[in-house]
């Protein structure tokens, strides 16, 4: 590096690092020159950027824009472009139009009895500068309101044309409807007003919804029972329905939904559904009232607690069993508990809480379980049972070990019988008996239909360190008969549907034609699915003939089956056009072994169906039929043995 430069680098350093260097200069002019400088007070750095050949100070003839001077110019173009437009607006706006110049006042109560009828004025005022066209206004109502003036037809909503409305014009109108609800719900009403404007083809909107409290039912819903009741035990349910509407109530309905555990028995009532858990109540006037009474049998733990809901409504028209507008609500909280003393019932010995199915002519062996549930003991128990039913006959009852008092149809068993009843121990078990044999009590002219014998079994005691006594309520069985299904058959040549052929007695290898009478008759109660089927030996042919037409009888060539499906049969048909007969034929090709001997036609025959009322299956047999047509007035005896 040169001496001269080397010196001016130290002098540069000196008067940067100096207390008393002179202060530094922030602005400095610049000078320009044709030549550049020869001094250098720096390290060269690589050349970044071709410099202007004219050189760092040489004159362009015009100064670039800087950044501010440009966003000032913008602006000032904006602000001119917003006043001219903001100007427009104002002195030629005024065609254009807007829904917010539009006004729904809607006017009315804020609060309503439920049922009764409501009126709404309602004002829709232009406040635009031009004409609205074709306007419509349409009100929506809430589920359940109905037509004032017919409280069976539902309003689902008001529509109405308001025509043209010019600037400044209003348009007023009244809407009347019934609005039903439970207390204290709040109901939306919504007013939608739909327009046009001149030279569009658009459609525009305006809505405006409106509040309204039910602070009252228009029906009063009660519902009273047992706060607790004991399990398997039979218990009524009071509902108390009360109109409380100035306007008669059209097609009220009432809803229950059972927990778990309960099972429906009756009502006072009959109920419109098949699951036993909705009535029509039908029309209501003012004031009017009605009351169901519902028996079940609730089934749980001790100290389980169930709840019974009830909602009263108007029909859904869509649905007879539902409910469209519901009015009330209200609910039934039950306890389970157990009882001082646990009942139960058997019949030959099937402990089972369901129906018991018995048979006619078959006695029944009913047992009676008992135990102590309390911490203590028992005395002076008393066990009662309870006879009725349309199968029951106080001459086939037999005691065991206990009175019979014929008079009342009670079974009483106490200390006096069974010395075991005298004191029961906590925790103690036992059991009584008796006997019973079903009657069929159907006479011509008073057929019994479903018959069945019912057993209540109910217990009493008092308590050994109070001596306070106890009850329990009663518990009961149904003792259902089944139906005495019959299944006939018989052979015959003449007089049935079908001319016979061949030789009578049949000679052996030559063919005899014979007809196969089936008759199915029933008694107590209406059975389905009733099925006859039977085999045919070998040597016997299905001639494919079967009376009447309309019975359906088939045979199955793989395995000899002939099958008479039957299908439902009412209740007692012997007698009647009810019974049910078929008719088919045979043919018999007997051999040469077979002479001498009566040959089968038809192998035994099994009838099966299904009790309605039972639900049990059933059956009924044949036993098998034989070339003995002795039903026929032309057999002779002897008829029946194969010849040579």
């Amino acid at each position: 590096m040169p001496q001269d430069d080397s010196n001016r680098l130290e002098d540069l350093k000196r008067s940067l690092y100096s207390r008393n260097a002179p202060d530094v200069r922030t602005r400095r002019k610049l000078r320009f020159s044709d030549q550049t400088s020869e001094m250098k007070t720096d390290w060269e750095h690589p050349q970044e950027a071709q410099a202007d050949s004219t050189g760092y100070g040489t004159q362009t003839g015009h100064h670039s824009m800087s950044f501010s001077t440009k966003l000032l110019i913008v602006s000032a173009v904006f602000c001119v472009i917003a006043v001219g437009a903001g100007a427009y607006v104002f002195w030629n706006g005024g065609n254009l139009i807007s829904a917010n110049n539009i006004s729904i006042d809607i006017s009315g109560p804020v609060s309503i009895p439920g049922g009764a009828p409501i009126s709404l004025s309602l004002v829709i005022t232009n406040k635009n500068s031009v004409t609205l066209k074709a306007t419509d206004l349409k009100v929506s109502f809430p589920a359940g309101t109905t037509d004032p003036d017919d409280t069976s037809k539902s309003m689902d909503y008001y529509e109405q044309s308001l025509g043209d409305l010019k600037p400044g014009e209003s348009a007023t109108r009244v809407v009347r409807a019934i609005i039903f609800g439970e207390e204290n719900t709040h109901k939306e009403l919504k007013a939608t007003v739909t327009y046009g404007i001149a030279d569009s083809s658009s459609v525009f909107t305006k809505e405006q919804s409106y509040d309204v409290l039910v602070n009252s039912s228009p029906v009063v819903l009660s519902v009273s029972s047992y706060k607790e009741v004991i399990s398997g035990a039979p218990f009524d349910i009071t509902v108390n329905i009360k109109s409380n509407s100035e306007n008669p109530l059209k097609n009220v309905l009432l809803k229950a939904v059972y927990p778990f555990g309960y099972t429906f028995r009756s009502a006072s009532i009959k109920p419109a559904s098949s699951d036993s858990s909705v009535w029509s109540i039908g029309d209501m006037p003012p004031g009017s009232s009605r009351t169901i009474v519902i028996q079940g049998v609730l089934s749980g733990e001790d100290s389980d607690l169930r709840a019974f809901h009830f909602n009263i409504g108007a029909q859904n028209p869509n649905n007879p069993v539902a409910i469209g507008t519901s009015f009330m609500s209200a609910e039934q909280d039950i306890t389970i508990e157990k009882p001082f003393i646990s009942l139960g019932i058997a019949a030959d010995n099937n402990t089972s809480l369901t129906d018991y199915a018995g048979r006619f002519g078959r006695s029944i062996n009913v047992t009676i379980n008992w135990s102590n549930n309390l911490p203590e003991s028992v005395s002076n128990m008393v066990l009662t049972a309870h006879l009725s039913g349309s199968a029951y006959d106080k001459n086939q009852v037999t005691a065991l070990g206990g009175y019979f008092r014929s008079a009342t149809d009670d079974i009483i068993w106490n200390q006096q019988t069974n010395s075991e009843l005298a004191s029961a121990a906590a925790g103690a078990r036992g059991s009584v008996s008796f006997i019973i044999l079903p009657v069929d009590q159907s006479s011509a002219s008073r057929p019994v239909v479903n018959p069945l014998i019912t057993v209540e079994a109910s217990a009493s005691g008092d308590r050994m360190t109070s001596n306070v006594p106890e009850n329990t309520t009663k518990i009961s069985r149904d003792l259902k008969i089944s139906s005495n299904v019959s299944l006939s058959g018989r052979i015959i040549r003449t007089g049935g549907a079908f001319l016979n052929t061949g030789l009578i007695p049949p000679k052996a290898e030559q063919k005899t034609t014979y007809t196969v009478v089936w008759t199915v008759d029933n008694t107590s109660s209406a059975i389905n699915n009733a099925v006859v089927s039977a085999t045919l030996p070998p040597y016997v042919t299905w001639l494919n003939q079967v009376s009447p037409a309309a019975e359906n009888v088939t045979y199955d060539t793989n395995s000899g089956t002939v099958t008479w499906n039957i299908g439902s049969l009412n209740a007692y048909t012997y007698g009647t056009s009810g019974r049910r007969e078929a008719q088919f034929q045979v043919s018999l090709l007997p051999s040469v072994d077979q002479i001498g001997q009566v040959p089968i036609l038809v192998n035994r025959a099994i009838l099966s169906a299904v009790d309605n009322f039972t639900k049990t299956n059933l059956q009924g047999t044949q036993d098998y039929l034989t070339t003995s047509f002795s039903t026929d007035s032309s057999f002779v005896k002897g008829n029946e043995i194969v010849t040579e």
